[in-house]
């Protein structure tokens, strides 16, 4: 993989006339830093506790290599595509599973007055239009929203058709289908399949349709001046061939939110509801090594399907932005609603996080945070404190 990269890098820096004529761009980020995480959990009666001191990877925002192409077709019509890897910053090993385009590998078409359709892998509509709204900008491990909420955590979809148009000024609309997320799943219910003995698993891309799992993405958008909207829709579609047949009723999640630029001051709110499953849960700290004791809401798997269980999340976020710092805070509220996920207490989640941003320049910049999370993953006793501090470059 790593020498597929290099031959791309190396022609395009050779083919200026290519480049131009084809509107290639070459992009990336690299962010490493230093973190410090400390969970604790009451398992069977006993209070457990671990510490991780050591380098961080992707804390604001995931390291990646990409490149994107555009052309003209003419008569308002344009085609595009966005190729995009993602890799571990510490090590230099491929993310996403191993995916060498991993994060996004999409073909695209443009009308100026028709729309946008995407095709292939890509994130769904709650994480992109709700990137904006999250002062963390969905990076920062736990402080970002998607901690709570589980639809916005950067949700990828694998082989998606999303459609986008803006129907009226400032306002966007979109509706995406994939036939075969290829997230893991957790059939909680299905047979015998329990906390204690189903396995997370990734049936990939079946020839049968009816036995991926497969997602349902909307979401609308509405910005006028200092004043950003939204509002994200997701069902999940699981496969019928485990055992047991497919699960039953589908996931579902919805969340609304929207931010306001007071100038010296940005609020950002939402809410949201998830019913009968779970997406991607956000793991204690963020690009630190494996083998946490504190589990993240769905325990590993991209997405869990389990009967009667649900949550209610709320949110304030505030970030007052400047050209050289940028000071964000936000806390977050996420409540048990039915049966628990795992066999043992549950109880509200609270996170509390801060954090700071130093611009260098426009492509380098500073970070430090600090978060606080109670009763983690709606897990009663589970705690989980983080400090960060790093470096992010974007080229």
């Amino acid at each position: 993989m790593q020498k597929l990269l290099f031959i791309c890098a190396f022609l395009i820096c050779l083919a200026p006339g290519v480049r131009a004529e084809n509107s290639l761009t070459l992009y990336g980020i690299v962010d490493i830093g230093v973190q410090y995480l400390s969970t604790r959990q009451n398992v069977s009666g006993t209070a457990e506790s671990q510490q991780f001191f050591g380098i961080a990877n992707g804390v604001q925002s995931g390291s990646r290599f990409g490149m994107r192409g555009v052309h003209d077709l003419g008569g308002g019509v344009e085609s595009f595509f966005i190729l995009e890897n993602g890799f571990n910053s510490g090590n230099g090993a491929a993310a996403q599973g191993g995916r060498i385009f991993g994060r996004q590998a999409t073909l695209s078409i443009r009308d100026n007055k028709l729309g946008q359709v995407d095709v292939g892998r890509q994130i769904n509509l709650a994480t992109n239009y709700f990137l904006p709204i999250d002062p963390f900008t969905e990076g920062f491990g736990q402080a970002n929203i998607g901690a709570s909420f589980g639809s916005t955590n950067t949700v990828r979809y694998s082989n998606m058709v999303l459609f986008q148009a803006q129907p009226a000024g400032g306002l966007t609309l979109g509706l995406g289908y994939s036939f075969a997320t290829e997230m893991t799943g957790l059939y909680l219910g299905n047979a015998s399949c329990t906390v204690a003995t189903c396995q997370a698993t990734n049936a990939g891309y079946q020839f049968q349709a009816g036995n991926n799992l497969r997602a349902v993405t909307l979401g609308a958008k509405y910005i006028r001046g200092p004043l950003l909207l939204a509002a994200g829709y997701d069902q999940l579609q699981g496969p019928e061939n485990i055992p047991g047949g497919a699960p039953k009723p589908n996931p579902t999640s919805w969340v609304m939110g929207g931010l306001y630029n007071f100038e010296v001051v940005k609020v950002s709110v939402a809410y949201g509801q998830a019913r009968n499953g779970a997406w991607v849960g956000q793991p204690a700290g963020s690009g630190a090594a494996t083998g946490g004791i504190v589990n993240d809401s769905t325990l590993g798997a991209g997405a869990a399907f389990a009967p009667g269980y649900g949550s209610n999340s709320y949110f304030l976020g505030l970030a007052t932005p400047a050209e050289r710092t940028t000071l964000l805070a936000s806390i977050q509220r996420m409540e048990p609603v039915g049966s628990t996920l795992l066999s043992m207490d549950s109880a509200p989640q609270m996170i509390y996080s801060v954090g700071y941003l130093y611009n260098f320049t426009k492509r380098t910049n500073l970070y430090a945070y600090a978060s606080y999370a109670n009763n983690y993953a709606m897990v009663k006793s589970a705690q989980s404190t983080v400090l960060g501090v790093g470096l992010r470059h974007q080229f």
